[in-house]
C-alpha cells in the first residue's frame, strides 16, 4: 500500500483551506476529503475555493457532511431538501463523485426505517443526474441509526444504484458493533471507508 492510494480530510486540520491543501500534498496524499465550510468559509468565497481545490493537484475523494437529512416531514423535510440541492451542486463543481451523508440525530426525525429509506432514495435521485453517489454512514450518536448495520438496512432498502455505505472506524469502535456484521455487506456498496485512531 502506498500513501498515495489514500486522501486525507480536511476537517482533521486547521488554517485556511490553501493551508490544508499544501498540508495534505506535501504529506504525501493524492486526495483530499472536503468538507462543505472549506468553501463557504472561504474568504473570497466559493468560486475562488473551488479554484484552489482544482489547483492543487489533489483529487477529491468525496464532499461532506449532508446531517440530518432523513426521517423528517414538512418544512423541516423541505428544508434539508434545499441544502442537500445546493451540496450536490458544490460536490459537482469540485468534480467530486461522491457526497457524504450521516444519520440523523435531529429530535424530528422519525425512526421508520421504511420513511427514511424513502428520503435516502430521494437523496440518491437527486445526486443521480449529476453521477454522484451518495455515501450514508451511521454515526454513533445518531438518534435511530447509529450503527453501520442498520445504516446498511435502510441502503438496502433505499434500493438505489448510487446509494451505499460509509464505513468509518471511530463509529464502529464507539459503539462496539459485532464486526461480523460486514459479512453481511455487499462489497460493491461500500462507497467510503474512513479510518481514525
Amino acid at each position: 500500500m502506498l500513501i498515495r492510494d489514500f486522501g486525507m480530510d480536511t476537517i482533521t486540520l486547521a488554517g485556511p483551506l490553501q493551508a490544508k491543501l499544501e498540508a495534505i500534498r506535501e504529506a504525501g496524499f493524492s486526495q483530499v476529503m472536503l468538507s462543505a465550510r472549506d468553501l463557504t468559509g472561504h474568504a473570497a468565497g466559493v468560486d475562488d475555493a473551488i479554484a484552489c481545490v482544482k489547483a492543487s493537484g489533489l483529487r477529491v475523494t468525496g464532499f461532506q457532511v449532508l446531517r440530518d437529512f432523513e426521517g423528517l416531514s414538512g418544512h423541516l423535510h423541505a428544508y434539508k431538501v434545499d441544502i442537500a440541492k445546493s451540496m450536490i451542486e458544490m460536490a459537482a463543481a469540485l468534480g467530486s463523485r461522491l457526497l457524504l451523508a450521516c444519520s440523523s440525530t435531529s429530535q424530528h426525525a422519525t425512526d421508520d426505517l421504511t420513511s427514511i429509506a424513502q428520503d435516502l432514495r430521494k437523496l440518491a435521485m437527486l445526486a443521480l443526474p449529476h453521477r454522484i453517489r451518495v455515501a450514508y454512514e451511521g454515526l454513533s450518536w445518531g438518534r435511530h441509526i447509529n450503527e453501520y448495520t442498520t445504516a446498511w438496512r435502510a441502503v438496502e432498502r433505499a434500493d438505489m444504484p448510487n446509494l451505499g455505505v460509509a464505513l468509518d472506524s471511530y463509529h464502529i469502535f464507539a459503539t462496539e458493533t459485532d464486526l461480523n456484521g460486514l459479512d453481511d455487506l455487499d462489497p460493491r456498496k461500500v462507497f467510503f471507508v474512513q479510518l481514525s485512531d
